[in-house]
């Protein structure tokens, strides 16, 4: 196999327990906390705290559910990338070895099982 492609699998298979770990610290805050958290059409999120909160601790809050949620897009943006080189390299492969059989196709699952995990 293309050492590539096994460079490819071995980063993405780091990346995605990450991931599935800040998804699960996202959903905890948000359920400890009792928030919120809604998004526009744009994408762009908000945060809606209990009306009982104290103002620092819900701009701690938010704080810290901006920083978990950028974690999330630049590791979902990563693992992105390398499935997008990972499926070049591949295509390429298949090209001389019909037979080729895809070493992404069960973390293109998972990926996609966490990105629709991940809704606000």
């Amino acid at each position: 196999m293309n050492q590539d492609i096994c460079d490819i699998v071995l980063e993405i298979n780091r990346l995605l327990p990450q991931l599935a770990d800040f998804i699960s610290q996202f959903k905890a805050v948000v359920v400890d906390t009792g928030v919120s958290v809604i998004s526009d059409a744009q994408g762009n999120m908000s945060i809606d705290v209990p009306i009982r909160m104290a103002d620092a601790e819900a701009n701690n809050i938010s704080l810290r559910i901006g920083i978990i949620d950028r974690l999330i897009t630049q590791n979902g943006t990563t693992i992105n990338s390398l499935f997008q080189k990972g499926l070049a390299i591949e295509e390429s492969l298949r090209k001389t070895d019909p037979s080729y059989s895809s070493k992404l196709i069960e973390q293109i699952s998972i990926f996609k099982e966490l990105n629709a995990s991940y809704k606000h």
